[in-house]
């Protein structure tokens, strides 16, 4: 009877382990910078993040639960204006996402910090959105986020980039007409950190709750920041602050910039970000609680004072079944180029040409080359012919190259494996795998003579200009096809990086991720590049993975890379 009782025990206790499902920090180990989320009709989950100048921009993600994340899609096709270069670092900053109810629509607003505060809204978030409008002109204007009053009047609130309006850690409010097209009056200035020790005051998000105006912004910098609430009686103030989140004992550096959103079962939840480097800007999820006195609290506040600390693991939210179902799904990161259609996890680093390349429906994605740029001055057509990409100045380098076509790193520790087709008609077309960042490397195949080399190429501070060095490898032969006026030779090559997170440097927030470069000609045997590379960030982003194929400036009949496939192995995490 003793035995029996002890089983019947642990089949309760394993049936309440099964009923507590849990989730871990981060959600994402993916560069999703600044984002913001909200509750959609439906009942599920949509998040947005800063996209910088990449293009598609402002990725659209979907969740039933907070925890596990999908791609619905992109909400920006091109960017509003004419462009050359890339945009590192520029365009998209912290937008925000709401769903308007009286409209029944998708609305997302951001900043460029060179040109004012951009909308656009959408009935479907997986599109089609409407073409950007620009709201309200200026420079330095950063972080937008609006604020939909009971009364159906229409505000906003933005935070100021020091860069361009030599002012920050201020926040300001401006109503807008009922249709979102121009702003009404003066905007108010409502907070300036600096008294307060917040400084670095940015990111805010505008919320109403009980009848009184919440807004929930970061302050003290993104490595090492916390997070504050304010509130007041008035969008306009005066408000009264405190802080909610900070690191504390805890190894999750700088809980930074989100937003907060309620689900259908009454819980409150809190998305933001940790800076960790060449990994990027990545997703955390936090508990989020409303306390006796009235102010919310995010993490867990053991102490009871009203800061919060970022949780490493915490019960499921409850999904839309009221279930909590653990994590099990992730963005989609593979793609076998089998449709018409490119994954969603594919950005270009820039504005590409529409003959860059394109998707087949013969099982492989076609990248055309493109001139490596040096530190070229962009002409003002975006109809540049491409022999104008090469006006060179230190040397070439892929830093101003827009048509690489990337995706973010997954996760700390991964493997990315690529098989492609090489074609040119030319020498020293290229074309293989490349990490990308302020500094970059890559492995291809390169065109020279009957044949190719395999080429191992890297870059250390491309992004000032600093020129590449190459290293043969290996030399291999090729087969001659009839292509164009020029016959052509092709050749099959699989290419790998394999990622591992290294030793963290002084001043680091996390591990350097070290790539180790492989190719095969079959498969199966792999020969390994003679040295390592450690990644880096780019600007303000994360680095990124993907497939490049270039070639000199002079060409004149462009050669190819058929990517066939490329997948990528996420393995254990290390936070």
């Amino acid at each position: 009877m003793r035995r029996l009782f002890l089983s019947c025990s642990f089949l309760f206790l394993a049936s309440c382990v099964a009923l507590a499902a849990t989730y871990k920090n981060p959600v994402l180990v993916m560069d999703f910078s600044d984002p913001d989320v909200c509750a959609g009709p439906d009942g599920k989950f949509y998040m947005t993040a800063s996209s910088f100048g990449g293009l598609p921009g402002l990725p659209v993600l979907v969740s039933e639960d907070l925890v596990n994340w999908s791609y619905a899609g992109y909400a920006l096709k091109e960017h509003p204006f004419p462009t050359e270069s890339p945009e590192h670092g520029n365009a998209v900053w912290a937008p925000s996402i709401r769903y308007r109810k009286d409209r029944g629509a998708f609305v997302i607003y951001w900043g460029d910090p060179d040109r004012g505060i951009y909308r656009i809204s959408a009935k479907n978030p997986a599109g089609p959105w409407s073409s950007p409008r620009l709201v309200k002109k200026g420079l330095g204007i950063i972080d937008v986020c609006p604020l939909y009053d009971d009364d159906g009047r229409v505000y906003l609130i933005h935070a100021w980039a020091n860069s361009r309006a030599r002012l920050n850690s201020v926040l300001t409010v401006l109503e807008l007409d009922a249709n979102e097209t121009a702003p009404l009056g003066e905007e108010t200035l409502v907070y300036d950190g600096v008294p307060e020790g917040n400084f670095t005051t940015e990111g805010p998000k505008f919320y109403k709750k009980d009848g009184e105006y919440w807004v929930m912004f970061p302050a003290g910098g993104v490595g090492s920041g916390w997070e504050v609430a304010m509130r007041s009686k008035s969008p306009y103030g005066p408000y009264e602050s405190r802080t909610i989140l900070a690191q504390g004992k805890t190894k999750i550096n700088g809980p930074h910039q989100g937003g907060w959103v309620r689900n259908a079962a009454g819980e409150d939840w809190f998305i933001h970000f940790s800076d960790r480097d060449a990994y990027g800007r990545i997703v955390y999820l936090e508990p989020m609680a409303w306390r006796e006195d009235g102010w919310p609290v995010i993490g867990v506040d053991e102490d009871g004072d009203g800061c919060g600390e970022p949780v490493e693991e915490y019960e499921m939210p409850k999904s839309l079944s009221g279930e909590s179902k653990g994590q099990w799904q992730y963005p989609q990161l593979d793609d076998e180029f089998d449709t018409n259609t490119l994954g969603p996890q594919w950005q270009w680093l820039g504005k590409s040409y529409q003959q860059a390349g394109f998707p087949t429906t013969q099982g492989f994605f076609r990248l055309y080359t493109t001139p490596v740029a040096g530190a070229w001055e962009s002409a003002s057509s975006i109809s540049v012919p491409f022999s104008q990409f090469a006006k060179v100045s230190s040397g070439p380098n892929t830093w101003n190259t827009p048509n690489l076509l990337v995706q973010k790193f997954p996760a700390f520790a991964f493997a990315a494996t690529m098989k492609a087709q090489v074609g040119a008609k030319q020498d020293s077309e290229e074309g293989g795998i490349i990490v990308q960042g302020m500094n970059y490397a890559r492995l291809g195949l390169k065109s020279r003579g009957d044949g190719f080399d395999v080429v191992y190429t890297e870059c250390i501070k491309a992004d000032k200009g600093k020129p590449e060095t190459s290293t043969v490898l290996d030399t291999v032969d090729a087969t001659v096809i009839g292509a164009g006026l020029r016959t052509a030779k092709v050749r099959d090559i699989w290419l790998r990086v394999d990622v591992a997170p290294g030793a963290i440097p002084p001043k680091g927030l996390a591990p350097e991720p070290i790539c180790t470069f492989s190719y095969s000609f079959d498969g199966q045997t792999w020969k390994t590049a003679p040295k390592t590379f450690t990644a880096s960030q780019g600007k303000w982003i994360g680095a990124t993975i993907g497939m490049f194929a270039f070639s000199a400036p002079d060409c004149k009949d462009r050669g190819w890379l058929d990517a066939d496939w490329f997948r990528i192995e996420r393995r254990e995490d290390v936070h």
